[in-house]
């Protein structure tokens, strides 16, 4: 919990400090995400994706026609399944990215938009389950409290009512390991998502 206090409050301190400059956008972010767990390197080891929901509030600053500044507080899920074992470990963090975002023009004139971003991410362990045979145990003392990354986005913005909506594929590969137990384990998430900025 106190973890979860620092970030929120780092994400407040991003966000003033985004102000200090210029008007800074708000918008909100749902999404579909697809998790497994692996070596640095490996985009997984033959497990199944362990499925699940990611939310949040989003903070841009814009610098200049092709460049932002995005960070955001992001409820997501992740985890893997291990289908020969009846194995599911599903792990769910409170993640803080922060990236730097490239964006251009589709057409000359046209307000859509193509964009990449990419930046480092922290995020704190809210709650982990094991489950086997239909058996589940808590296992967040086995996993790491913090989770280290680096996260990639793709996507399109589009003009709406007056808003900025964006269609995006992130990819988030972590770097930190996931478990105490010494094996060098991290997450790997690939979600689909809708945000939209105000």
């Amino acid at each position: 919990m106190k973890t979860t206090k620092q970030l929120s409050l780092l994400f407040v301190l991003l966000v003033a400090s985004m102000q200090a400059f210029s008007q800074v956008e708000f918008g909100a972010q749902l999404g579909l995400s697809a998790s497994t767990q692996a070596e640095v390197g490996n985009l997984w080891k033959n497990n199944n994706l362990c499925c699940g929901l990611n939310a949040g509030v989003l903070a841009r600053y814009q610098t200049n026609d092709w460049l932002a500044f995005k960070s955001g507080v992001l409820y997501k899920r992740k985890g893997a399944e291990i289908d020969e074992l009846d194995q599911t470990y599903r792990l769910d963090y409170l993640q803080l990215p922060v990236k730097a975002e490239f964006s251009a023009a589709l057409q000359q004139d046209k307000p859509a938009r193509i964009l990449f971003a990419t930046g480092p991410y922290i995020a704190t362990r809210l709650d982990a389950e094991y489950e086997h045979a239909g058996n589940k145990t808590d296992i967040k003392d086995d996993i790491h409290a913090m989770d280290l990354g680096w996260a990639f986005e793709l996507g399109f913005q589009f003009p709406v009512a007056k808003q900025k909506l964006q269609l995006s594929l992130n990819y988030d590969m972590g770097l930190s390991d996931v478990y105490k137990n010494g094996d060098e384990i991290k997450n790997k998430n690939l979600s689909l998502n809708l945000g939209m900025f105000f």
